[in-house]
């Protein structure tokens, strides 16, 4: 008998609903979900066919040990047995902090929840992060220092109440395809757009003002920007007043930052830097919605505390149709950095330097606060731990950093370097290439529990059918905390069970999920966090009185204009900056399986402005050689002429593109600078397409 199940489509955060349908224990196919929160039923190219991967021929089946250099089949008893014992062997060798944890956010609250915990009392190790640490980290750095709270102001449908809308380094339509009939509403409505990338894209109409910035300088347009509005007397001083501090001092570092100087640095225009500034002082409401372009750069943190000035500035927040919004790439980004995966939170996005906050985590969990390890290192810095020889093991579970990871080749090294890795995923990625021990993971239909979108809203997915490889990811987690001697904290079957852990232990955390109800989640089409128990609906627009920080004030804080840690030089004249196509996801590890997704994009390509690849006698349909100083490697290009010409553009979601791009770090967030590479490009001579590292043994059964 046939039936449908409602969930959420497993890419973006924008986390659209859609209902899976199922016979005989497959699923078969997908429909719209109408009912759905925000999309209404909507799906783009990905939410359509990812019903695909469930049934998937290349999904990882049976668990899989390496013997004498061979990823082979095992038993699931077996396989947990290797994993955890080689965990407790290093262990006992060399400490608890040897080991390390990657974590994925597209896992689904309950399954963060859990690793976090797993990390420190079954491993014991301080040494846990997500994948969201290379794209959303900058973000939420600048918004607990400005508002004191790590979420989005407002949901998305009230973007059509905004006079102005500002995009900043976000490729709304190939990114988040179902946000474009909102931005279609506010259109009609008269909304005006401002769009900052140096790439153009679909988004950027004849109306709008397109200022395509010079790649790194984000900093210096918005202090231009902030300077030209107190200059036009755009500042909403009453607001600034009363719910803010700090504001003469933001404004003050300014200084000097007048339309030409922002001009020469940022490579945009006087007159539409002056446009822009005049729309956003003009606009009663305002919405800036930011994404990596801004964000991964060593002063991503710092570039985003310039446009939450400017929103501030403008008094833009606490109503509808105000705020700023930072737009999630992965479908748990938000509630994967709330509750314990990320290396200095514990759950409900409590500190985990802050002793109070230690103390009511511990004795939920039935451990004292000395136990509970302090703060790890972030992702990349883990890696490179593995380099040097500090990290020796490695559980990572959705994640795939072989094809993600800056600087590719050397954080192939790293993993190379790692001796005993644990990978826990559907599909046998590149990165559990390097794996000890690969244990099969769920797709999004084999599993229940909850997701946050980027929005803060929560809400539900149901299981269709069983794992395709028998256990549950809840079962290996409880598989590998028996192994490890803590079997009693992780007696979880269900999401659902999960779920009343982590809200309750959310309760007066900044994350408060409390009063939340695993049915109502279903019947409300999600809640909006905090939800206590006094306010079980949730709380949809943020900071209509009080912002987050103990005194109820939004900091203003004072951004000095910084570049890039590398600049072009004549060896590497041009920037290259990545992103994402609209087709695949992240490293592709599932998107590119599936063929009506590989056929619209088989290959990664290189984006060149005509005139730029005139000067370098490129030839349309030959192949090109892109150099940075990580490496070289060789692709197809195409025409853009809505590029920068000193800049090329190609998506990262194939294996070696990122062995071209920087891995500097944002000194706060840790994330890596990779919207900013200098290249040189010139004319091929070799076979097209990145390198490929040599395996380390065959998987057999996989």
């Amino acid at each position: 008998m046939s039936i449908t199940v409602e969930t959420h489509c497993p890419y973006c955060a924008l986390d659209c609903g859609l209902k899976l349908q199922v016979d005989q224990g497959r699923v078969t196919g997908s429909t719209k979900w109408k009912g759905s929160p925000l999309s209404r039923g909507g799906l783009c190219t990905k939410g359509i066919t990812a019903w695909q991967q469930v049934h998937h021929e290349d999904r990882v089946r049976t668990p899989l040990v390496r013997w004498d250099g061979r990823l082979r089949p095992a038993t699931w008893d077996e396989a947990l047995d290797a994993a955890a014992n080689g965990f407790l062997k290093l262990r006992d060798r060399y400490g608890p902090a040897v080991n390390a944890v990657l974590g994925g956010g597209s896992l689904t609250n309950e399954k963060a929840y859990l690793l976090g915990k797993l990390a420190r009392l079954g491993l014991k190790t301080p040494h846990i992060d997500p994948n969201g640490r290379l794209c959303m980290t900058s973000a939420g750095a600048a918004a607990m220092q400005a508002f004191g709270v790590d979420r989005a102001m407002t949901p998305l449908e009230h973007l059509p109440a905004a006079d102005v809308v500002v995009v900043v380094g976000a490729n709304l339509p190939d990114a988040f395809p179902l946000i474009m009939p909102l931005v279609t509403r506010a259109r009609r409505r008269g909304t005006k757009f401002v769009v900052v990338d140096p790439r153009g894209s679909k988004l950027v109409k004849d109306d709008d003002i397109h200022l395509a910035v010079r790649p790194g300088t984000d900093t210096a347009l918005a202090a231009g920007l902030l300077r030209e509005i107190a200059v036009l007397g755009g500042v909403d001083w009453p607001f600034v007043l009363e719910r803010t501090t700090g504001a003469d001092d933001a404004i003050a570092a300014t200084e000097g930052w007048d339309l030409e100087r922002t001009s020469l640095t940022a490579g945009v225009g006087i007159t539409e830097i002056a446009r822009a500034a005049s729309w956003i002082a003009g606009a009663r409401n305002g919405m800036i919605l930011h994404a990596r372009g801004v964000e991964q750069q060593v002063n991503g943190v710092q570039g985003v505390l310039s446009w939450i000035n400017i929103a501030l500035a403008r008094g833009w927040a606490g109503r509808k149709g105000c705020g700023v919004m930072p737009m999630t790439g992965q479908r748990n980004g938000q509630g994967g950095r709330e509750h314990g995966q990320r290396c200095d939170q514990l759950p409900g996005y409590r500190s985990i330097d802050d002793p109070a906050d230690r103390a009511v985590v511990a004795e939920r969990w039935g451990v004292t606060p000395e136990e509970l390890p302090g703060r790890g290192r972030t992702y990349v810095e883990l890696l490179h731990d593995a380099e040097r020889g500090a990290v020796k093991g490695m559980l990572v579970m959705s994640a795939n950093p072989a094809v993600s990871g800056p600087n590719g080749a050397r954080i192939r090294r790293c993993l190379d370097a790692v001796e005993h890795m644990v990978v826990v995923d559907p599909f046998m990625s590149e990165t559990a290439r390097y794996a000890s021990v690969v244990l099969p993971g769920n797709t999004f239909a084999e599993e229940d529990g909850t997701i946050t979108t980027t929005e803060g809203r929560v809400v539900r997915i149901d299981q269709a059918v069983p794992p395709i490889a028998i256990r549950s990811d809840l079962d290996v987690i409880r598989g590998l905390a028996h192994r490890l001697g803590v079997r009693d904290k992780f007696d979880f079957h269900t999401g659902r069970e999960v779920f009343e852990e982590l809200k309750a232990l959310s309760a007066g955390g900044i994350a408060d999920y409390s009063g939340m109800d695993w049915d109502a989640l279903r019947d409300k089409g999600g809640v909006f966090w905090p939800a206590t128990r006094d306010n079980p609906d949730g709380t949809e627009i943020l900071h209509t009185e009080r912002f987050g920080h103990p005194d109820g004030l939004a900091r203003m804080v004072p951004v000095v204009p910084s570049g890039p840690s590398t600049l072009p030089d004549a060896d590497h004249p041009l920037v290259l900056t990545t992103g994402r196509h609209r087709d695949h996801y992240l490293s592709g590890n599932q998107t590119r399986r599936i063929p009506a997704q590989a056929d619209r994009a088989s290959a990664p390509i290189l984006e060149v402005h005509p005139r730029t690849a005139a000067v370098m006698r490129l030839v349309e349909g030959e192949p090109v050689e892109v150099t940075s100083h990580q490496a070289t490697i060789t692709l197809r290009w195409a025409p853009n002429n809505r590029l920068r010409r000193d800049t090329v553009f190609v998506a990262w979601h194939w294996e070696g593109v990122n062995d071209l791009t920087d891995d500097a770090l944002d000194p706060i967030s840790r994330i890596a600078a990779v919207k900013h590479t200098p290249v040189a490009i010139r004319p091929a001579v070799t076979t097209v397409g990145p390198s490929v590292p040599a395996l380390r043994g065959e998987a057999v059964g996989a």
